[in-house]
């Protein structure tokens, strides 16, 4: 599954806003665990998923979804619901990524060890472990890349001991070993664009939207404005805007008119 910081949070504003989101089966099984951490019983939780599939999609075919559906309040329970304030990545880690030669590779080794404190943090006996797929990481690491030149970066952090494979042929992760404790030198408390929170702390043209907290580059502000917002929140912020604007003007000619 994907990276979810507070399980609990997450699964709340997805109710609220009757949303499936990209990863509808990852939505139910989080939805499912907030119900039972709210205090439902297990046959009370089914029966709340298919009201809320059903909120989300009214096209929705119930029985089409019975199946996955008495799966995952089946295992509710199987895992507790996730709920990490964030990690801290120490300066000593911060000068043993700034050693490694090429920004890609630092970067990936950036995002390899905040997601293993991430999965250390939310269980005891992961041991750095960075439990997520290859593709995922690439794109928190925000690298594009060949599979091939993925297969050098992850053979070059092996070469330099920072990182170390699994014996199991059958398991494609791998364990970070240049954990230093120390003095932060960053919170990390959202998971998405790893990479550009990395280039942000050492200076390049990067921020953070103050309407989703998402890292992007800096774009070319007009008029010299500091840049508030990531693109799709300026568009969602804009038409926000200019709605309220109408209903003023509406408001206003409505007032006009009755005086």
């Amino acid at each position: 599954m994907s990276i979810v910081l507070n399980e609990y949070e997450w699964a709340e504003r997805m109710i609220n806003n009757h949303d499936l989101g990209k990863r509808p089966v990852e939505t139910l099984n989080r939805v499912a665990k907030y119900y039972l951490a709210t205090g439902y019983s297990k046959r009370e939780v089914r029966r709340m998923l298919d009201t809320f599939l059903i909120q989300c999609d009214p096209s929705a075919s119930l029985p089409s979804w019975s199946d996955m559906l008495d799966k995952i309040a089946k295992n509710v329970d199987k895992y507790p619901i996730i709920r990490v304030d964030g990690i801290d990545v120490t300066v000593k880690e911060m000068e043993t990524i700034e050693k490694l030669d090429g920004k890609q590779l630092r970067r990936l080794a950036f995002t390899l060890l905040c997601v293993a404190k991430y999965w250390d943090a939310v269980s005891e006996r992961n041991d750095h472990w960075a439990n997520t797929s290859d593709r995922e990481i690439m794109q928190m690491a925000n690298i594009s890349t060949s599979i091939k030149r993925q297969s050098a970066l992850f053979a070059e952090l092996k070469n330099a001991d920072m990182v170390r494979f699994s014996k199991k042929i059958d398991n494609l992760n791998v364990k970070v070993v240049f954990m230093e404790e120390g003095e932060a030198a960053l919170h990390i408390h959202d998971f998405r664009n790893l990479g550009y929170q990395y280039l942000k702390y050492y200076g390049a043209p990067y921020f953070e939207c103050e309407n989703c907290g998402l890292t992007v580059k800096i774009q070319e502000p007009a008029r010299g404005r500091r840049q508030k917002y990531c693109p799709s929140c300026a568009i969602e912020v804009k038409t926000r805007q200019n709605v309220n604007a109408v209903m003023r003007r509406r408001n206003a000619l409505r007032c006009a008119a009755q005086i």
